[in-house]
């Protein structure tokens, strides 16, 4: 029996590999943010999507990423697998959503959500996961020349615990 979990833990995690380097369109970047080292981060800005909110049978929030006319800005924490453990994982995921035609702003607090400022948190954590509107930070998104752009976020999360709390990257739009 521990063979067979053996197997699927590996399949599993090579799956999610392959999906995680397709995933990326268009895009060359600068990763800027410190990532904690017990695990691993990246940055992704996906172009020609959307973010819709829907509400599960429960009235949980969550999102579903499809095919849009915006520019969706994607980071992802994943903590290192806890060895010898079925729920040892660990995610935090940040999604922005920007017209990619006013991709320069400044935005503070509740008005993050004009671009659907969205915390996602995905573990064996009772209670404590899902997805959370973000309210409380400062988004800055400057044009550095044709096609660069500088992204600042820092933000709180009031409802769970959180480890990433500052996202600075440099990207490019091609």
């Amino acid at each position: 029996m521990n063979y067979v979990s053996m197997i699927f833990i590996c399949l599993t995690m090579l799956s999610c590999k392959a999906k995680k380097d397709s995933a990326t369109h268009n895009l060359e970047h600068s990763f800027t943010t410190e990532c904690p080292e017990d695990g691993e981060c990246t940055f992704e800005v996906l172009q020609n999507k959307s973010f819709k909110e829907l509400e599960g049978g429960l009235g949980e929030l969550y999102y579903e990423v499809a095919e849009g006319k915006h520019t969706l800005l994607k980071f992802q924490y994943e903590r290192n697998q806890i060895p010898n453990t079925l729920d040892g994982h660990y995610i935090e995921q940040i999604f922005i959503l920007l017209d990619k035609n006013n991709l320069e702003l400044e935005l503070k607090d509740k008005i993050l959500q004009n671009v659907k400022a969205t915390f996602a948190r995905f573990c064996y954590c009772k209670g404590s996961t899902g997805y959370y509107k973000i309210n409380d930070g400062n988004l800055s998104i400057k044009k550095i020349d044709d096609e660069k752009y500088q992204f600042n976020f820092s933000f709180k999360v009031t409802e769970v615990p959180q480890i990433i709390n500052e996202i600075h990257e440099l990207f490019t739009l091609n």
